[in-house]
């Protein structure tokens, strides 16, 4: 086969070009520790990283629906137990109650209940960054309003918030509602906390405070027989929402767990697929670099052949 003469020059060209712009791309891997810069480098490695990223960010952007439902978790569990001491206290003196007391002493234990009450209508009206914890979808309003005697006390507590709660998603097809209405009498929703269908707690303290002003014996028989019942109904409930508050706690944090994990694995199938193997990157520059050499010395030995030589 017939060579042209600029046949070998051409073709010394193309490959010291060729590898030149292979050393090129592996001095950048080695500096830049990834494997590729330009999405055409790699295509199938480009819409697999992206695919990943995404799968990350949504990831991410769970949890942070965790962490704010789990701050709002945090401060209606402060205000159940709060308010569970309440109860607690609202209780003992409605069983301490009996025929043997002296008016001086209901007029103590009917106090103390009175400032319950004032205690009561307080935590139901908690209020922090997210609004007021008790109002349910309305949560820029004022739980609930109340009504004063001509005394300044307490005769009515009327609920302003709503019975409906808002879920938030903290996985793929998963949704929790930490939210608590005040009250829900309805047979639907979530249970609420301070009225539901058996009675309302600040109607019973309310009338357990009336029925021991006047302290006849047909009050102490009511209070011993009804009202004591309903307090107990009451610290039922509290104590039913305490556990709700921990199987959502629970269920917050085992996401957030298998969302961190998940998080985790997606960013280790983007470093394999993005970050260079340094090792086998260096030895790949150093072959290269070796060729690239060997093809400008036998370039030149070629290229500085004439006719000379040959006579």
């Amino acid at each position: 086969m017939r060579v042209t003469s600029n046949s070998f020059p051409t073709a010394l060209q193309y490959q010291l070009e060729s590898l030149a712009t292979k050393q090129a791309r592996l001095q950048s891997q080695a500096a830049t520790g990834q494997r590729f810069k330009a999405p055409s480098e790699d295509p199938r490695a480009t819409r697999k990283v992206l695919e990943l990223q995404q799968e990350a960010s949504r990831l991410s952007q769970y949890n942070e629906n965790i962490d704010i439902s789990s701050e709002k978790l945090n401060s209606v569990y402060g205000a159940i137990q709060a308010l569970k001491k309440v109860s607690d206290r609202a209780g003992e003196l409605a069983t301490m109650v009996d025929d043997m007391k002296s008016r001086d002493q209901l007029a103590a234990y009917r106090q103390e209940i009175n400032q319950l009450i004032e205690q009561s209508v307080q935590i139901a009206n908690t209020n922090n960054q997210f609004g007021y914890i008790f109002s349910g979808t309305k949560s820029n309003a004022e739980t609930y309003g109340i009504t004063r005697n001509e005394n300044g006390e307490i005769s009515e507590v009327e609920y302003q918030g709503s019975t409906d709660t808002i879920g938030i998603e903290i996985a793929k097809g998963s949704q929790i509602s930490v939210e608590i209405p005040g009250s829900n009498t309805t047979e639907s929703g979530t249970q609420g906390l301070f009225e539901t269908r058996e009675g309302s707690f600040f109607s019973n303290l309310i009338e357990l405070r009336d029925r021991l002003d006047s302290g006849t014996r047909e009050d102490v028989a009511y209070i011993r027989e009804t009202v004591t019942t309903n307090l107990m109904k009451d610290e039922s409930n509290v104590i039913y929402h305490i556990s709700r508050v921990g199987a959502l706690e629970a269920r917050l944090e085992t996401a957030k767990t298998l969302g961190t994990r998940r998080i985790t694995a997606a960013n280790e199938f983007v470093s394999k697929e993005v970050d260079a193997d340094l090792a086998k990157t260096l030895v790949k520059l150093n072959e290269i670099q070796t060729a690239y050499l060997a093809a400008l010395k036998s370039g030149s030995t070629i290229m500085n052949q004439s006719l000379l030589d040959y006579v």
